[in-house]
């Protein structure tokens, strides 16, 4: 899938709008980064350092906690990206954002979708990212590859694995691609894999 292509279906169809319960939650934004290659567009994901107290060495996207100092989500999902893999701002076009999700340890994340120009040389922070992850997004995005599986937790009912190129991706990172994935290809929303251990 290209840059032309994702847009015109990204386009096409209104984000799903998942309902939550009223709940205060801390603040957190992502940014969905996408790179295209020769082969079409890359997802980009982070696999967090291991000495890291949430989600060591977990496969997401970049981003965190919303600080005092950012005038938006957006603009904290843009400080991060900035943070944990050098983009500068000024190198990233954002095209939409996501539903928000929530997370078992009571934040919020708001993801922005942005494309990265081609030629922009990812600086990873290796006090926060541990590598850097490339994965095709048509790949990423089909419906048949996801695992879900019903849960009683919180304010979600659904956890979705994504096992790509050996690596698992899962929890949040994994319910946010699942509705982009719902979105560019609303006639597959009802494909997937029941989870049996992956």
């Amino acid at each position: 899938m290209n840059r032309q292509q994702f847009l015109q279906r990204f386009l096409l169809q209104p984000p799903p709008q998942p309902e939550w319960p009223a709940r205060s939650l801390r603040q957190s934004a992502v940014l969905v980064a996408l790179q295209e290659q020769p082969h079409g567009l890359d997802l980009i994901l982070t696999r967090r350092a291991k000495h890291l107290r949430n989600q060591p060495h977990q496969l997401c996207f970049a981003g965190g906690r919303q600080d005092e100092t950012d005038h938006s989500l957006l603009h904290t999902a843009l400080r991060e990206a900035e943070e944990e893999l050098g983009i500068n701002p000024s190198q990233v076009e954002i095209i939409g954002d996501l539903p928000s999700q929530p997370v078992l340890n009571n934040f919020m994340i708001h993801p922005y979708i942005g494309f990265i120009a081609p030629q922009v040389q990812l600086r990873p922070d290796p006090s926060e990212v541990a590598e850097v992850s490339r994965f095709p997004l048509t790949t990423v995005l089909a419906h048949s590859h996801h695992h879900t599986t019903r849960v009683e937790r919180l304010l979600y009912h659904e956890l979705v694995f994504i096992p790509v190129n050996g690596q698992l991706i899962w929890g949040a990172t994994a319910a946010i691609i699942r509705r982009l994935a719902d979105q560019i290809h609303p006639q597959h929303k009802h494909l997937q894999l029941p989870f049996r251990g992956i």
